[in-house]
């Protein structure tokens, strides 16, 4: 039976079609066994999916289609737990790159180079890819997890291809805007990157700002996640925008019910644009700001900000405060000391931001902080240029992995740079230890006793 058409009628009818789809994976056989989707009200009337439930369902277990109609395989990142699987259809992989390119024309038009520095084990990496065999410009896969394209080289070959666009993780273009000040070079002058397009952690606007300045560059916020997918980008004006025709976003409040515009609330999404692995109702477990207005470009989609994972939400002072206006609190104090290297320790009683800068530190940086999170304890910390972002290191070593700017100490690792949190060392253990001095004596005595035959 076709779904009883209402003003929502497509919607409603993508929403069953999702349903439908839904239903050949092991996640969902039982689950929503007999269900139509004929109102928005039959919707909300289904259980939520959450990410244990993905967990549990296994690697193959949100697969909707054969593996014959499957040509990608990702998963999560673990950032916040176990990571989940995904498999995609090239139709899958293909909505979400035009789309990112009808919203963005000008930024993806043929003859620009794109230097595509996402993880390519992450969906934005083969988005990029897919933007640009679709005549959407000339990407160069430059991961910044693998071997061959560390930092260094990456900045190498901006320069030399005369990049347009670089796209990766949002501390990208402050790594490498760092290498190119050790170089003599000024990336908004000397380079010839127009756009950063970033995404994958959160994105203060006064970091964008500041990132732009430098650049000389229109900033692109993308927002989405392995499971689900394209979920947004940002518009000219720098609001984020959701992708309503690949996904249906709800945003709730504690009881279930939707939240109004310029509140608050935690973001359930039901994909509309994927086949592989189709989801109903997930606790993506990001809480998101809907705008309080349309915003001025004149796009009518929902326009949001993301407040960032629920779970890591910081309990300090009385108030309960998201990682992004943490974030946007801790780049106004490092930008009122000149810098956007910075990093947030959460210790009991207050929050220690510390600061790479050669600037003398007085109130004006816990004047910045505080006009964003008043009320807030916070001590502020200068350290030396370096201290916190060291990119020799990053030069040295192909392991790397997604920045982290924020750690809270009463929860699990004590991490005090933006280094440690990006390179995770390994920890042998004693017998790790004995091994690799037996192998290193050994094979020093190996290479010594052929020598003197040479």
């Amino acid at each position: 039976m076709e779904p009883t058409v209402t003003p929502d009628g497509e919607l409603v009818a993508a929403l069953d079609a999702t349903v439908e789809r839904a239903r050949r994976s092991a996640l969902y056989r039982q689950r929503l066994a007999g269900v139509r989707i004929r109102s928005l009200d039959d919707l909300r009337r289904l259980p939520c999916t959450t990410r244990a439930d993905l967990q549990a369902a296994g690697t193959h277990g949100t697969r909707a289609v054969p593996l014959a109609d499957v040509c990608h395989y990702g998963e999560s990142s673990g950032t916040t737990g176990t990571a989940n699987a995904v498999w995609l259809t090239r139709g899958d992989l293909l909505r979400s790159a035009r789309a990112i390119r009808a919203a963005h024309p000008e930024v993806f038009a043929a003859g620009r180079i794109l230097m595509n520095r996402f993880p390519f084990m992450a969906a934005p990496a083969h988005l990029i890819q897919l933007i640009a065999q679709e005549d959407g410009g000339v990407a160069i896969p430059a991961g910044n997890i693998n071997w061959d394209v560390p930092f260094p080289k990456a900045l190498e070959l901006a320069e030399r291809t005369g990049a347009h666009v670089i796209a990766g993780l949002p501390l990208e273009p402050v790594v490498l805007g760092r290498l190119a000040e050790a170089r003599g070079l000024d990336p908004g002058r000397d380079l010839a990157v127009d756009t950063l397009f970033l995404g994958g952690a959160p994105l203060p606007p006064v970091l964008q700002r500041r990132i732009a300045r430098r650049w000389d560059a229109r900033v692109i916020e993308l927002y989405g996640s392995t499971e689900t997918m394209l979920l947004g980008t940002s518009c000219r004006r720098g609001t984020l925008h959701l992708e309503t025709e690949l996904a249906c976003c709800e945003v709730l409040d504690a009881a279930g019910a939707p939240v109004g515009a310029g509140g608050d609330g935690r973001l359930v999404v039901t994909t509309l644009g994927i086949e592989g692995s189709p989801l109903v109702r997930l606790e993506t477990g990001d809480v998101v700001r809907l705008a309080a207005a349309p915003c001025a470009c004149g796009d009518p989609r929902p326009a949001a900000t993301v407040l960032g994972r629920a779970a890591d939400a910081v309990e300090l002072g009385g108030t309960r405060r998201y990682p992004f206006e943490v974030l946007d609190a801790a780049a106004a104090a490092a930008d009122a000391l000149d810098s956007e290297i910075f990093f947030v320790v959460v210790l009991p009683d207050r929050l220690v931001v510390r600061i790479e800068t050669g600037m003398p530190v007085d109130g004006a940086a816990a004047a910045a902080f505080a006009a964003r999170l008043p009320g807030v304890p916070v001590e502020i910390e200068p350290v030396a240029p370096g201290m916190l972002l060291d990119v020799e290191t990053l030069g040295r070593t192909p392991h790397v992995y997604k920045p982290v700017l924020l750690s809270d100490w009463r929860r699990g690792r004590r991490i005090l740079t933006v280094v440690e949190g990006m390179i995770e060392w390994p920890r042998p253990s004693a017998a790790e230890i004995g091994r690799l001095v037996r192998r290193v004596v050994a094979t020093a005595l190996r290479r010594r006793r052929l020598g003197r035959s040479l």
